[in-house]
């Protein structure tokens, strides 16, 4: 009955026999296999522990931020404390007893039940992350993915247990339960009233005997936490935090496999694969998938809260936590809550209580997520305790879900106020035609544009460009065109609300610029005026791989062809300049830039010549 030889059948039918060569490799010093939870029965681990085919010795390692000569659980405590206020302590390390204490004066030990987990680290902020007043007392931290000894528990339960006696909150996981079980035992053989509660609320696996402690233990935490500061002795404190944890369900997903620092990556989840219901020590999931969209991978995760609570627990109210892994980015962590949210409510999960959103319990670098589901129905003070305040420095307040969002009018934005003529005159058809083509050179150069600024920029120049072109000829029909200065405005406005980031501000301006003067000053004043806003405003000059690079010689010349001939030989000679003076660009090498024209630049080159060319064919 050892897990290390027995196979996991995924919907797909892939998943690779254990080897427990791999375990040994991946976890040092631990002993994660055999595990029994009040949900039942005893087996060992949950999923194979083979991490996946390491790659070729020739391949580098994964760049990671810590020093090598030095312990990184250490010194990832050294900076938790540093930067807690005050708030946190810990015990002297002695035989590697790693352990974080409140360093309160409400941590009485006649006043409150004192509440301790822990385990291996790599799951940060887990556990140190939870200690505060309305959370743990202690937190005990082993090396990276392996259990703390057992001494180091016992230290932590003496450290911080009283009259009251302590609550050790553990994880489904061997080496946690055998290394706290032992310190219990002694502890109580010293007189300490203990009691231990084991968490597994991972749900990959149907009707597992000993389903695995992931995401939901920290809610667990919460409530015990929220309950001992209330003055609870340890049966009632005991009872919360049983009562969550018989509630409390599941289930992740990921694009990569964690990797530990200095070790090299796997290659289990290279291409497009995805996997489901993988542990957090990087052990291979029940599934694995190609890889979807975040609202197809949301629903595919609810599918596994459907299938394994039933249909008679989806009218529950739940408490949801979407957890980051890793290195999940905010942005993607964004979209993927409203997607879960959507795939709740679809799947009928329409009773969403609250909304946490948090790096709570993660496996190093992994870039994945996982959905926790808490029924706040579980027990009669389970919404007040999980609202109740907490110190604890990772701890996110709940949010109460709102399943339709509040949407505000949006103040109108600038619109031209001028009114099309209802007859075009030949000049008025001229410029219509004119301002036509030179759109149109933009759109077509659209590429081109995205090319060059992949490289010297962040790559939006082109499609933003484009974009203000498309709606410059949507608008032709709108447009003043009997009047140069209302005309220019009305652009200005045009490419202002159609173009994001710089480029529609910086045109925006040129525009302006150029309408207070081209009725004094012509065509060519006014393309002065509009060059020396944007340089005013924007802050460039020539020579600074610019647009101003285009526009300035153009001013120079003599004539409508030869300013146009100009404006590409200036956006040109921007490809043999140095490092940029502005933009996106000036955060670039020199070298990286050498021989690409400035994108920016290239356009006004492109807009100009075509707008020349069409005036010269249709005049």
């Amino acid at each position: 009955m050892v897990g290390v030889g027995r196979s996991l059948q995924g919907s797909q039918g892939r998943m690779a026999q254990t080897d427990a060569r791999w375990h040994a490799a991946f976890v040092p010093n631990s002993a994660h296999g055999l595990a029994s939870t009040p949900r039942g029965g005893v087996h060992l681990d949950l999923a194979p522990r083979r991490v996946g085919a390491m790659r070729m010795s020739g391949e580098p390692v994964r760049k990671r931020m810590y020093n090598p000569s030095h312990n990184i659980v250490e010194d990832a405590i050294k900076g938790a404390l540093q930067h807690s206020g005050g708030a946190l302590a810990r015990l002297e390390y002695q035989n590697s007893v790693r352990v974080v204490v409140r360093n309160d004066d409400t941590a009485n030990r006649k006043v409150e039940v004192a509440l301790l987990s822990g385990g291996g680290s790599g799951h940060e902020p887990s556990h140190a992350g939870w200690v505060g007043e309305g959370m743990l007392s202690a937190a005990v931290c082993g090396d990276v993915f392996a259990s703390p000894s057992t001494e180091a528990v016992l230290a932590g339960i003496k450290a911080v247990a009283g009259e009251k006696g302590a609550l050790i909150i553990v994880k489904n996981y061997t080496g946690d339960r055998l290394n706290f079980g032992v310190a219990l035992e002694k502890a109580k053989k010293n007189g300490i009233p203990c009691r231990m509660l084991i968490v597994g609320d991972d749900i990959a696996i149907e009707d597992a005997p000993q389903p695995r402690g992931i995401a939901g233990v920290v809610l667990v935490h919460k409530l015990a936490g929220a309950a001992a500061q209330k003055g609870y002795d340890l049966d009632k404190v005991h009872e919360i935090a049983s009562a969550a944890a018989k509630n409390v369900y599941s289930i992740g997903m990921s694009m990569t496999v964690c990797s530990q620092p200095g070790s090299k990556p796997s290659d289990r989840l290279d291409g497009d694969l995805v996997e489901y219901g993988l542990g957090i020590h990087g052990e291979p999931g029940v599934e694995r998938r190609t890889m979807g969209s975040s609202a197809e991978t949301c629903s595919h995760l609810v599918e596994f809260f459907s299938k394994r609570l039933g249909e008679d627990k989806k009218s529950k109210p739940y408490a949801l936590l979407v957890n980051n892994l890793g290195s999940l980015p905010p942005l993607e962590m964004s979209v993927v809550v409203g997607d879960a949210c959507e795939a709740l409510h679809k799947a009928g999960f329409t009773n969403i209580d609250s909304v946490m959103v948090n790096t709570a319990m993660t496996s190093l670098d992994m870039a994945g997520f996982s959905l926790t589901l808490l029924d706040v129905s579980c027990h009669d003070e389970v919404r007040e305790l999980l609202y109740a305040p907490t110190t604890a420095s990772a701890w996110v307040q709940p949010k109460p879900y709102k399943a339709d969002i509040e949407v505000k009018p949006c103040p109108a934005p600038e619109e031209a106020t001028f009114e099309a003529p209802k007859t075009l005159d030949a000049a008025a058809k001229l410029k219509r035609e004119v301002i036509k083509r030179a759109a149109e050179s933009i759109i077509k150069a659209e590429p081109d544009l995205t090319a060059a600024d992949l490289i010297v920029g962040d790559g939006d120049c082109g499609l933003t460009l484009k974009q203000g072109a498309e709606r410059v000829i949507a608008d032709l029909d709108k447009l003043p065109l009997n009047s140069n200065a209302d005309l220019l405005s009305a652009l200005g406005i045009c490419v202002g609300n159609s173009m994001g980031g710089t480029s529609g501000i910086l045109y925006s301006l040129g525009f302006q610029g150029a309408a207070a003067e081209v009725d004094k000053q012509g065509w060519l004043g006014g393309l002065k005026a509009g060059t020396e806003a944007i340089m005013f405003y924007g802050g460039a000059k020539k020579g600074m791989r610019t647009m101003i690079d285009a526009l300035v010689p153009a001013l120079e010349a003599e004539n409508a062809d030869q300013a146009a001939e100009a404006a590409v030989k200036g956006a040109a000679s921007t490809a043999s300049m140095g490092k940029a003076g502005a933009g996106r660009s000036s955060y670039i090498p020199a070298e990286d830039m050498k021989g690409t024209a400035d994108p920016g630049a290239t356009a006004v080159g492109i807009w100009l010549k075509a707008a020349v060319e069409a005036y010269n064919e249709l005049k």
